[in-house]
């Protein structure tokens, strides 16, 4: 497979051509400063989660099993980036697509990420469970570091604009599926080539 074959792959380069026959989407720039987050090894710290989650203890009544908890004031406090202007764009293409979307990158879906989700799923409403979601994935990085390592030319890489896809989500007893998947089982249930 030469590089040219793998540009022409990416999502934004054969949805315009069959809008009319995939699931509505919306394909955003990425800026630099977000890239630079998703691939920072450090510690996943998210911001703009309008639902925290909550924990809730039963009283054990040993007081003796509690967590002691430093006050060393030289403990550094991890603090998450804002991208207000970026959170603003997905928020809307989220509102614009229902409500929940299912995320990709140019290449890859973060499938192997699911698990950490809050939801157990790939439904995302918030740009806060995407970052999640794409931080965790060995796909999402796979797509930014070595997108063209199975390649066979010597060309040079081609330079790549990175976008966020934000596909509608369909849903299958509340399961949030991809277009290709919900394709395929429309095909069946229906009785036609997909």
């Amino acid at each position: 497979m030469k590089k040219e074959h793998v540009s022409h792959c990416q999502f934004s380069a054969w949805y315009p051509l069959f809008r009319s026959l995939t699931i509505k989407s919306v394909i955003l720039p990425l800026p630099q400063n977000v890239k630079d987050y998703l691939l920072d090894d450090g510690t996943l710290v998210v911001s703009g989660r309008e639902d925290p989650p909550t924990c809730s203890q039963s009283d054990s009544g040993n007081e003796a099993e509690e967590t002691q908890w430093s006050d060393d004031e030289s403990t550094a406090t991890l603090t998450a980036p804002e991208f207000p202007e970026f959170n603003t764009q997905v928020q809307e293409a989220i509102n614009s697509l229902g409500g929940s979307v299912f995320p990709k990158l140019n290449w890859s879906a973060p499938r192997d990420a699911y698990w950490i989700a809050m939801n157990s799923s790939l439904k995302c409403k918030t740009l806060s469970d995407i970052f999640l979601l794409f931080k965790s994935s060995d796909f999402i990085t796979h797509d930014f570091t070595q997108p063209f390592i199975h390649c066979t030319d010597d060309s040079p890489d081609p330079c790549i604009e990175y976008e966020p896809n934000l596909v509608q989500c369909l849903y299958l007893h509340d399961l949030c599926l991809p277009a290709r998947a919900t394709t395929y089982l429309l095909s069946i249930a229906f009785k036609i080539a997909p």
